[in-house]
């Protein structure tokens, strides 16, 4: 209950100093409805040439790269912000008034800042994937909803986790901004569908090393039914084992970072 109670007051804090901005949220839903609309007309522009790409439809393909979307908002919402603090204050020693606060570190590296102008962006790619699953021939059951909104909490929960990996190497004085590149790569791979790798140790690759697969694929194909048990399971195993990972870098990197007033 106690850091239910702080994230809510985080939320309303970062709402407060959002709303000083308010042409901020306007352009920031301009450009989630330009990307929307720039990336459904690549997928269209696919399928004037093919009816399918390994076994995925036109629209298909678009709720995947919808998703894709959802997932991205979401940690450009709720997480990359708080990360990006985390990387600064390590770096300018304002780090210590972290570890000085009765409140755990992996949360206080995770949350507090809330960027509502992302949030906002969720708007464009929702619609238009209620639209392409309407427009759909499929049984749309309830466990299938419940199932794809699961998995997007799992890819989330699986970004933030292999984001806070990588960013615990700044404990050793290294520059690690660059490594949000990799952010992008994977954004960029969870928008393909997995059955154009051939090999599964490709697919148990951006399942486990660089996991891309578990961050849209997955929810995208429970939610069409073309997923089963065995894709929700790695997709859940990968998300605890980059969880338990993440924390152990962060505690491990604790031990190593130099107090500022040091």
């Amino acid at each position: 209950m106690y850091y239910i109670n702080l994230v809510k007051e985080q939320m309303k804090i970062s709402f407060m100093s959002a709303a000083i901005y308010r042409a901020h949220f306007l352009l920031m839903l301009l450009q989630s409805i330009i990307n929307s609309v720039l990336g459904v007309l690549c997928v269209e522009f696919i399928y004037l040439h093919v009816d399918y790409v390994a076994g995925w439809s036109k629209n298909e393909m678009i709720i995947l790269y919808c998703t894709s979307m959802i997932v991205n908002q979401l940690y450009r919402g709720l997480i990359n912000p708080n990360h990006m603090r985390f990387l600064g204050s390590v770096s300018d020693g304002s780090f210590d008034r972290m570890l000085v606060k009765p409140v755990n570190i992996i949360f206080q590296i995770n949350t507090g800042i809330v960027d509502y102008s992302s949030l906002l962006s969720l708007t464009a790619p929702v619609f238009i994937l209620i639209i392409k699953l309407c427009s759909l021939d499929i049984n749309l059951t309830g466990l299938n909803i419940i199932l794809f909104l699961i998995m997007v909490t799992n890819a989330l929960l699986i970004l933030a986790s292999f984001m806070m990996l990588l960013y615990t190497l700044v404990f050793r004085h290294i520059k690690v901004y660059a490594l949000a590149e990799i952010y992008y790569i994977l954004m960029g791979v969870s928008e393909r569908p997995k059955e154009i790798f051939s090999h599964k140790t490709v697919i148990y690759a951006f399942a486990f090393l660089i996991p891309a697969i578990p961050l849209a694929n997955i929810p995208a194909s429970v939610l069409l039914g073309k997923g089963g048990f065995t894709d929700v399971a790695y997709a859940l195993v990968s998300g605890a084992v980059f969880s338990v990972i993440s924390a152990l870098a962060v505690k491990r990197g604790l031990r190593k970072y130099s107090s500022a007033s040091s």
